[in-house]
């Protein structure tokens, strides 16, 4: 639709420019000035539709380059706080880590307060791939028999 309007007010100026360039009487000298008035007015307004086309298609592309930008801007922010949140993950599970040590030596150790052997006996025969609970005489294992 615009590339129509354009052609038609390019066609109109080259007309009313033609028609202005002819020598005329000085009757109609005051004609003359209103046709090239009119064919200077076309050309402002073709030059004007250019330029604002122009116009439009850099602002569309300097748009256009700071969605991209702005869309890079998110993934570096996303990055940081996905790498981030991993890493306090890391520490949580560390700790968990520790917790589940601490447990485990408490756990020995109260066994072996039940039974009477010391603590660091009991650690060694849970590494070596025996069971720290061991049944008793009755085939029991410290919780009665079922």
């Amino acid at each position: 639709m615009k590339s129509t309007r354009t052609f038609a007010s390019l066609v109109l100026a080259a007309t009313l420019a033609t028609l202005g360039v002819r020598p005329v009487p000085a009757a109609a000298n005051a004609t003359g000035w209103i046709v090239g008035g009119a064919a200077v007015a076309a050309g402002t307004l073709v030059i004007i539709n250019h330029n604002k086309k122009v116009h439009e298609k850099y602002a569309a592309y300097d748009a256009q380059v700071a969605s991209e930008q702005a869309a890079a801007n998110n993934a570096q922010a996303a990055y940081r706080a996905e790498r981030q949140a991993y890493q306090h993950e890391a520490w949580l599970v560390s700790e968990y880590k520790h917790e589940a040590q601490v447990q485990h030596r408490m756990v020995v150790g109260l066994e072996q307060q039940l039974r009477g052997r010391p603590a660091h006996v009991a650690e060694a025969s849970v590494r070596g791939g025996s069971s720290a609970l061991a049944p008793d005489a009755n085939g029991s294992y410290g919780w009665g028999t079922l």
